[in-house]
């Protein structure tokens, strides 16, 4: 775990962790993580390779299979043979054309996180993230695997809710960051159509939201070009 480190961002962390896994459990050939990342930020997955980041877009595209099915039951999902499941449909047809064997979820929980709310009706409910592994040959993931699995999951979850919980301190000072300045300029704008009107500070903010609702631009951009026209005079 000592190179995952030395990643410098949260996606080549999740990646390395990925490619990792792979190598880890012996009969899987290829791992994605997928994490239910906070409200304000992107959702975050990474993949060991092509056919893996296949497998995990045709649940993305379908809503549906294995990897989200544990990620929304906080259960381990077990497909000894993606052709012939029928508990997700779509995702079978899908598989079957990618000549996918079999496949393994098993929920990341990362017990100091508090970003998601959890089901009051079971502790199973629920998880922040999947580590989902895949193989070409049916039933290519033995109780042997099964095991690496369960015990890499519980080995990086720790260090990726870590990882998480800090890429999303930086998403909300970002988020900040751009709100503090949204309104500077828009306070600066006002000031602008104060002085020029000579009207007061409430009707200035009116006079620039109805601009904004009449042309169907965002109030910071009205403020921006406010700015703009006045020191264009």
């Amino acid at each position: 775990m000592s190179q995952l480190w030395g990643a410098d961002r949260i996606d080549e962390f999740l990646t390395r962790a990925a490619r990792e896994a792979a190598g880890v459990v012996e009969g899987a050939v290829s791992c994605g993580i997928t994490v239910q990342a906070p409200a304000w930020t992107r959702p975050l997955a990474a993949t060991s390779d092509e056919f893996a980041a296949r497998m995990e877009t045709i649940q993305y595209d379908v809503d549906d299979g294995p990897c989200l099915t544990c990620l929304r039951e906080g259960d381990i999902i077990e497909v000894p043979d993606i052709a012939a499941d029928r508990r997700w449909p779509a995702f079978r047809r899908r598989g079957r054309q990618e000549r996918a064997g079999a496949s393994l979820s098993i929920p990341l929980r990362f017990p100091h996180i508090d970003h998601v709310d959890h089901d009051d009706a079971g502790e199973g409910r629920g998880a922040l993230g999947a580590l989902n592994l895949y193989t070409r040959a049916v039933g290519g993931l033995d109780d042997a695997d099964r095991a690496r699995g369960i015990a890499y999951a519980g080995h990086v979850a720790g260090a990726v809710g870590l990882a998480v919980h800090l890429a999303a301190g930086e998403e909300y000072r970002r988020h900040l960051y751009a709100a503090l300045v949204s309104r500077s300029l828009v306070d600066q704008a006002i000031g602008v159509v104060v002085g020029r009107s000579g009207v007061s500070v409430d009707t200035a903010f009116a006079v620039l939201r109805t601009r904004s609702q009449h042309t169907n631009t965002k109030l910071r951009e009205v403020a921006t070009q406010v700015l703009a026209e006045a020191m264009a005079e």
